[in-house]
């Protein structure tokens, strides 16, 4: 079967970003740090999602005081994000800067910022590639006019989820995201309880 051209990639993962109500997947997270300029500890985080706007996530793995730590947004109940780990509780302003990233790992956030750096970007052809066990379509893609000087994006072929996003800029390889791990279940108000 014939890879699509860069943009029917797109195309395709925003259809299933508009059409996908809910769904759970877990990354693995990775961001160079300036004072090594490698990346850094790996990360993980498992994020459950339903259309609109709830969203919970677990750190899975981040650093002691964190991991464990649950995060949900159910704006019906309260226009804040609720975190809690163990009998600790705590509330977040959706401005405040210790959570700032929680608004950043859904699918429609992700198709945002890839649309933006796709737009006017050189695309090299889509490539077949195996991420894992998984079968997957490979773009890759130089934004222009942005720190962002490089874009290695990963689509599993069938489902069209991601399975990896790696963002370069001059001193190299910025940001790592691989996706272990994802599935489409029943969600319902109801799991995002305060």
């Amino acid at each position: 079967m014939q890879p699509p051209t860069p943009q029917q990639l797109m195309a395709q993962f925003a259809q299933k970003v508009a059409r996908t109500r809910a769904y759970r997947y877990t990354w693995e997270f990775q961001e160079r740090e300036e004072r090594t300029g490698k990346l850094g500890a790996k990360q993980i985080y498992t994020l459950e999602f339903l259309q609109p706007h709830y969203r919970k996530m677990t750190i899975v793995q981040r650093d002691a005081f964190s991991n464990g730590a649950v995060l949900t947004y159910n704006p019906d109940a309260e226009k804040k994000v609720h975190a809690r780990k163990g009998f600790i509780r705590r509330v977040y302003e959706l401005n405040d800067p210790e959570i700032a990233r929680f608004f950043e790992t859904d699918l429609g956030y992700i198709l945002k910022d890839l649309q933006r750096l796709f737009r006017g970007a050189k695309a090299e052809p889509v490539k077949s590639v195996q991420q894992g066990q998984r079968n997957g379509y490979q773009l890759i893609f130089a934004p222009r006019n942005d720190p962002v000087q490089r874009v290695a994006f990963t689509l599993e072929r069938t489902d069209l989820m991601p399975l990896r996003i790696e963002y370069a800029d001059a001193k190299g390889v910025r940001s790592l995201r691989l996706y272990t791990d994802y599935a489409f279940p029943n969600l319902t108000v109801e799991d995002f309880k305060i």
